[in-house]
Order: C-alpha cells, then sequence, then structure tokens
C-alpha cells in the first residue's frame, strides 16, 4: 500500500507531504492515521524545529474522502465525531508545540482547512482556494467554532454558511492567511520562513507558543503567573545560557534543546 503521507528532513526542518494526489489527497483513514503518525514523529524526533506540511499535485487536501464515508454508510458502519476528535486534539490532529507552516498549493476545503488551521502560520499560492463545505454535505465543521478566535464572525459565518471557496487572496483579506506568492515561489518562501524559526532556540519557540495559544482561555492574571513560571524554566535550560554567551563571544548560537 502506498503511503499517503511523505516525511522528509532537511537539517532541523521537516517536510510533511500529503500523498494521493489522484483524490486531490482527501481524508481516508489511512491518510488520518499517517498524518498523526508524521507529527507526533516530529515532535518527538530531536533536532527538528519546525515542519512545513504540503500537498502533491493541484490540492493541497479537499476534505475528507467522501467515497469512504459513503461506502461505510452503505455498510451500516455509524460515523461519530468521537472517532476523529477529543478534547487534546481540537482538530483531528495530535498536538505539538513545535511551530508547524502550512504550504497551500491548491485546493484546501472543509478537513483541508482544517489540517492548514493546524498550522501556526500559512503560505498560499496564488492559485489556491480554501473553503470550509461541510455544510454542503450535511456535515459539521468542528474546527470552524473556534476560528472566530483569530477571525471575525461574520467571515466564519460566510464561509460555512455559504459553504463556498474562496481564493486565497480573499482567504489573507480574512485574516486566516500570512502570505500569498505565485505558485512557483511557495516553498522558496515557506522553507525561507522555517528557516528564520529554526534559527531561533528550539524551546523559546515552542514555549512561546504552548503560552499563546493556552493564553487565549486564560484571565490574564492567570496567563502572567502561567508566563513568569515558564520563563524560570527556560532560565535555566543550557540553551538560555547559551543564547547570551554566543552574543557576547560575537558567535552563532549553537542549538540543543535542552
Amino acid at each position: 500500500m502506498a503511503e499517503t503521507v511523505l516525511y522528509e528532513k532537511r537539517d532541523n526542518i521537516v517536510i510533511i507531504t500529503l500523498n494521493r494526489p489522484a483524490s486531490l489527497n482527501s481524508i481516508n483513514r489511512q491518510l488520518r492515521r499517517e498524518l498523526g503518525e508524521a507529527i507526533e514523529r516530529f515532535d518527538g524526533e530531536e533536532g527538528s524545529y519546525v515542519a512545513i506540511i504540503t500537498g502533491t499535485g493541484r490540492a493541497f487536501c479537499a476534505g475528507r474522502d467522501l467515497k469512504e464515508r459513503a461506502a461505510d454508510n452503505a455498510e451500516g458502519v455509524q460515523a461519530k465525531a468521537s472517532d476523529s476528535m477529543s478534547p487534546d486534539r481540537p482538530f483531528m490532529w495530535p498536538r505539538t508545540w513545535k511551530p508547524l507552516i502550512a504550504a497551500v498549493n491548491g485546493f484546501a476545503l472543509a478537513g483541508g482547512w482544517s489540517i492548514a488551521q493546524m498550522c501556526d502560520l500559512r503560505i498560499a499560492s496564488e492559485e489556491a482556494q480554501l473553503g470550509i463545505t461541510e455544510t454542503k454535505w450535511s456535515l459539521l465543521p468542528p474546527f470552524g467554532t473556534v476560528l472566530p478566535k483569530s477571525m471575525s464572525m461574520s467571515a466564519v459565518l460566510e464561509l460555512v454558511l455559504t459553504a463556498q471557496p474562496v481564493s486565497a487572496q480573499r482567504a489573507y483579506d480574512m485574516g486566516f492567511l500570512n502570505k500569498v506568492v505565485p505558485a512557483d515561489q511557495l516553498m522558496p518562501e515557506a522553507l525561507k520562513m522555517a528557516g528564520q524559526i529554526a534559527e531561533n532556540a528550539p524551546l523559546a519557540t515552542q514555549y512561546f507558543k504552548e503560552l499563546a495559544y493556552t493564553g487565549q482561555n486564560m484571565s490574564t492574571e492567570d496567563i502572567c503567573a502561567m508566563t513568569y513560571k515558564m520563563y524560570d524554566q527556560l532560565l535555566a535550560t543550557e540553551d538560555s545560557k547559551e543564547g547570551p554567551k554566543a552574543f557576547a563571544e560575537k558567535r552563532k548560537p549553537q542549538w540543543k534543546g535542552r
């Protein structure tokens, strides 16, 4: 059985590629499992500081494989949201505090939007089309319920209620994308951004990502307390001693991630 997710490591950068081009990289059980395994591998892999998720062919990911769902329904297999969702996996995927970049090369629809949403930074090709299309097929987008934390409610409602894809530029204007670039510049731009992240202290980037997301649901007092606690933990690491030492010695820091 062919791999539906490819995993490549380039120094401190990992490239995770969805690889079902004939099905527009739609999410079947195998792809869901293999993408989850790839994220968990990246999360636990020493020396891997940032990952890029992209797709093969003309799609990033067209969402759930509805042919597989239709076959399940025909066989009397009752689908449940809990099959792929849990409190610690709000986007169906394992969580990592390491930075993730989505390089959206084409269609990113429904579950494909959720994969891009799982990432922290999102760059799209000018040719990309993005949308939350579940209501078109009498399904719900669970990941859409948290989108108003990062986009306007009216934009989220437009996407979900109309179920119509929008251009990359429109998704950028809505606040979902960080950058829109020509198709031939997509991976170079993603690799450039990943390289900029990978040059920084890995624990510092991971700690801040955790604080940023966790703090959305906390009071100012509680997030301040958590920040001071984690900052003290960071200051006790080897890397937090290496940073000032490298600065004083006018050289590039040698991060160890500990």
